[in-house]
């Protein structure tokens, strides 16, 4: 007598299991493949001066001086590296490109460059061009930079005119014009390759604080005073976190950031500082930190030492930091891009 299974199934009613299914599940199947900003600063002013005086202020390093930052000798030397320093801890990293200067019959030049901004900034291009008009210049400043900080044309694009007024000034009248040193800074900015969420939940671990920030207690949290070594000859200092803001928490944004004041042994009163995140290329972060409040020390011809010497901290730490975040070794491309909110790649 045959014996007939009941739960058997009927052949025709089978998915064949070496073949690919013809009814795929629904699952997000789009990815983003790059994610860029392009943005250009354009600023003018007319010179009442012929175009070989004006070259001369640009490009002679001790007229450079004068008006605008410190350089030395390879300043606007073809396919030199140079420096310009603002004497407060701050300076441009620059890299000469192009130097065209005025002819006989050409009454036009160009001096070209880029530059980061304390040697670990994102990098942008300055196009300087002259024209001469009648008796007098036309001097035409183009910066172009790509997946820069978010307020960089706020930032960068309000000092341009500055400094093409300072550069008018001095030609005008011979006078020094260049600022003194800056009550607001350090500006620290490093490009890291990790996503912003990703890089945020590393840089703040405690264990990690130790070795990029130089931590000896406390931690990021809010109301927490974390003291931190600022070099191996240069103390501590000790930083009070007064707010922070989580991946997540705040609109529009959506970015976290560290609010935080700054003391020191023989300061005079507390720094403010703020350490923030935001998303640059695809793939990767720009970590920024700012200070403010140098008005304690008061009125001084020249910067206190401890600003030159915040600088130099903010970017020793940054390079640890990225250092921690890739293992030391140049980042692979993860082929693994995933979103956070308003689609940031994370």
């Amino acid at each position: 007598m045959t014996t007939v299974d009941k739960t058997a199934v009927p052949d025709e009613l089978l998915v064949p299991l070496d073949e690919p299914s013809p009814f795929p599940p629904l699952r997000p199947s789009a990815r983003p493949v790059a994610q860029d900003r392009w943005e250009r600063l354009i600023t003018t002013v007319l010179i009442p001066a012929c175009v070989d005086a004006v070259w001369e202020a640009l490009t002679t390093s001790e007229r450079v001086g004068r008006w605008l930052a410190a350089t030395g000798p390879s300043w606007a030397c073809p396919g030199e590296a140079s420096i310009l320093d603002f004497r407060d801890g701050e300076f441009f990293r620059c890299q000469t490109d192009v130097v065209e200067p005025p002819g006989d019959d050409d009454r036009s030049a160009r001096l070209g460059y880029r530059w980061r901004w304390v040697g670990v900034g994102p990098a942008t291009r300055v196009t300087w061009q002259l024209a001469e008009l009648g008796d007098s210049t036309s001097v035409t400043v183009t910066e172009i930079g790509v997946n820069g900080p978010a307020d960089w044309r706020s930032w960068n694009g309000m000092g341009w005119p500055g400094i093409l007024d300072q550069l008018a000034d001095h030609i005008a009248t011979d006078r020094d014009v260049r600022w003194t040193w800056r009550r607001m800074g350090p500006y620290v900015q490093a490009e890291l390759p990790v996503p912003p969420f990703e890089a945020w939940a590393a840089l703040t671990a405690v264990p990690a604080l130790q070795f990029w920030l130089g931590r000896t207690a406390g931690s990021l949290a809010s109301g927490d005073r974390m003291p931190f070594v600022l070099g191996d000859a240069s103390g501590t200092a000790a930083l009070t976190v007064t707010e922070h803001v989580e991946a997540g928490q705040r609109f529009p944004s959506y970015l976290p950031s560290v609010s935080f004041t700054l003391e020191r042994l023989g300061w005079p009163g507390q720094l403010s500082g703020y350490l923030w995140i935001e998303p640059a290329q695809l793939g990767g972060s720009l970590l920024q930190v700012f200070h403010t409040g140098w008005e304690i020390f008061g009125s001084r011809e020249a910067a206190p030492h401890d600003r030159t010497l915040l600088t130099q901290f903010w970017v020793g730490a940054f390079g640890r930091l990225e250092h921690l975040l890739t293992g030391g070794r140049p980042p692979e491309p993860s082929g693994r891009p995933s979103s956070g909110p308003h689609s940031w790649s994370a």
